[in-house]
């Protein structure tokens, strides 16, 4: 879904009017025969600073799906983008960055509501210092990056990590492994050297619990799927996602 409207959408350049009914209709009927019952729905418009075009937010919805972008226009012409070199600046990624930046800061806000009531968590560094909530996965490539750093962010953080896994289900079952094992931890450095062992790309991906050499409860799998699926409802969409308590 996701890739078929935009490479549809932002493939188009044609010379129609850029009224917000013109666009609507130009997209819906492009997308019409190969996405039955596509809607288009034009969500803001906005004027880009010492240019001419305007950046316009528009909502692609088929088959109980939906993808937001963002497209731009001059008179009867639209464009996926708009680089200024002067400036060196692409707006479509300047949108795209304050779009991912305020859908963070709305998560944070609903998160933090909760994050002080979860037990499911693996804690790390003093209690006097400055706390950081850390949505992570043990199979996530940027996690890991995260993880590598972990050990001088607590010299000015104590750290609460959340694994909310977004891949497949070999990384609910490596969840619930380091929560169970990080239980009977008798320091920072047990927890860390867990969560390095379950983050080892060494260790390998499962796609199928039947080839899964890994024991697991299947109640404690359960609780790390719910706990993903919670914060997932609240407005996570990636990992790592860092939150500092307020």
């Amino acid at each position: 879904m996701k890739k078929t409207l935009l490479s549809l959408a932002l493939a188009s350049s044609a010379a129609f009017c850029a009224s917000d009914a013109e666009i609507k209709k130009f997209y819906e009927d492009a997308l019409k025969e190969r996405l039955e019952g596509v809607k288009v729905e034009i969500l803001k418009r906005e004027k880009l600073p010492n240019t001419d075009f305007e950046a316009v937010s528009v909502k692609f919805s088929a088959k109980g799906m939906s993808q937001e972008d963002t497209l731009f226009t001059k008179d009867n012409i639209i464009v996926p983008d708009v680089i200024d070199l002067k400036q060196n600046i692409s707006y479509k990624q300047a949108y795209e960055l304050k779009k991912m930046q305020a859908q963070k800061e709305e998560f944070s806000k609903k998160a933090l509501k909760e994050l002080g009531k979860e037990k499911l968590v693996i804690s790390l560094g003093a209690k006097d210092k400055p706390l950081l909530y850390v949505f992570s996965d043990p199979e996530c490539p940027y996690c890991r990056m995260h993880l590598k750093d972990i050990r001088n962010d607590l010299k000015t953080h104590q750290i609460k990590v959340l694994l909310t896994p977004v891949h497949p289900l070999s990384a609910f079952d490596k969840a619930a492994l380091i929560y169970k094992e990080s239980k009977n931890a008798k320091s920072d450095e047990e927890k860390i050297k867990i969560l390095e062992k379950y983050y080892s790309q060494t260790l390998p991906h499962y796609s199928q619990r039947s080839t899964n050499s890994l024991k697991v409860d299947e109640k404690e799998v359960e609780a790390v799927k719910k706990l993903y699926e919670k914060y997932s409802s609240l407005g996570l969409r990636a990992v790592p996602t860092i939150i500092e308590a307020k």
